[in-house]
C-alpha cells in the first residue's frame, strides 16, 4: 500500500521516538548556517503516547504557508 502524499507536511522521527500528546502547535526548529529557524509546526503525534518507536511526529511545513503568514502580519 502506498503512503499518502501530504505536500504541506513533514514527518519527523528522532532516536527518542515520537513526541508526546500535547505537543501540537510546538515548533520544529533546525539550525541553518548557525542560526535556528522554525521549519514546522507540530500537527499531530502518535495516539500511543510518548517515545513510541517508528511513529513519526507530523509537522506542517512553515514554507507551505509563509506567503499567507506574511500577508496576515502585514495587514495587521
Amino acid at each position: 500500500q502506498r503512503e499518502p502524499s501530504w505536500p504541506t507536511t513533514a514527518p519527523a522521527t528522532s532516536q527518542a521516538g515520537a513526541g508526546p500528546r500535547g505537543d501540537s502547535g510546538g515548533p520544529l526548529h533546525c539550525s541553518v548556517n548557525g542560526k535556528y529557524a522554525v521549519h514546522g509546526v507540530t500537527s499531530f503525534v502518535s495516539s500511543l503516547g510518548c517515545n513510541v518507536s517508528r511513529k513519526p511526529t507530523v509537522f506542517t511545513r512553515v514554507s507551505a504557508y509563509i506567503s499567507w503568514m506574511n500577508k496576515v502580519i502585514a495587514s495587521n
